[in-house]
């Protein structure tokens, strides 16, 4: 689900741009331009290419669109983790790696780092190993992610370069067309000026602003992959509930921790 400030933001975004050409003009059509698009946006994309591998910047799209349509991690979902960490010692205590392995949702089955922590578990590491290997992947996975906000900076950097090579080619079909027919002259100017729109739009409304939000999202999920590698390390030792509660519950702002009902009460 996409969340609220990206939502905010893209409208708001789009919205005031959408006006402020409204209110100017009734030829809103000016403003839309195949060719200066497919000037901007390919030669980007391409320059992309040259840059990176097309794997990788095909990762970087993906991850551009799954940080604008999910939400970033909450700390409600983090107390959500110490409630469940909880539960799972108890369970781990009671019925062992087999009732651990049974215990878990669909949704957490998916999750490739709460399922490996279960894996390690389930392969009788002891809790210094555990904390190694988890440790190494959440390093590793970060090292994967940085890079994808490393492609979109980039493209933010590449975009308006490529509106200026529009508006240079705008100008000297302008200038070719200076002794001749001023429709011609109208088209160049136009072209030399919407590709450099385009270029800045594409950079400052969509590449820089995503490629923010994944290294955010990426800093959020690395703070809850370290919690969660905590919450093996401490189920490995068959530690009390209440003690990996309220270990975890350091991973969560004050306002927000959870508080069993027995201690509520």
């Amino acid at each position: 689900m996409i969340s609220p400030s990206t939502l905010i933001g893209i409208t708001a975004g789009v919205g005031l741009f959408v006006g402020a050409i409204i209110s100017s003009t009734d030829n809103y059509t000016m403003f839309i331009s195949l060719a200066s698009g497919m000037m901007v946006v390919g030669s980007t994309f391409a320059a992309s290419l040259i840059s990176f591998s097309f794997l990788e910047v095909m990762h970087a799209f993906r991850a551009m669109i799954q940080t604008i349509l999910s939400s970033n991690t909450t700390q409600t979902h983090l107390k959500d983790l110490v409630k469940r960490f909880g539960e799972l010692s108890v369970i781990y205590r009671d019925g062992g790696i087999t009732a651990l392995e049974d215990a878990l949702t669909k949704k957490e089955k998916d999750d490739f780092f709460l399922a490996q922590g279960v894996e390690l578990m389930g392969a009788g590491y002891k809790q210094a190993d555990i904390r190694i290997i988890m440790g190494d992947t959440m390093d590793s996975h970060w090292q994967r992610q940085t890079l994808e906000a490393k492609i979109l900076n980039t493209m933010g950097v590449y975009a308006p370069g490529f509106g200026m090579v529009g508006t240079i080619v705008g100008l000297v079909i302008m200038l070719d067309n200076m002794g001749g027919d001023m429709a011609s002259l109208g088209k160049g100017l136009a072209l030399a000026l919407i590709t450099t729109l385009y270029g800045v739009l594409l950079s400052n409304l969509l590449f820089k602003p995503t490629a923010a939000q994944v290294t955010e999202k990426q800093e959020q999920e690395y703070f809850r992959h370290q919690m969660i590698t905590d919450g093996f390390v401490l189920l490995a030792e068959k530690r009390d509930p209440l003690l990996i509660q309220d270990r975890l519950n350091a991973y969560v702002s004050p306002a927000k921790r959870y508080v069993p009902k027995e201690i509520e009460d």
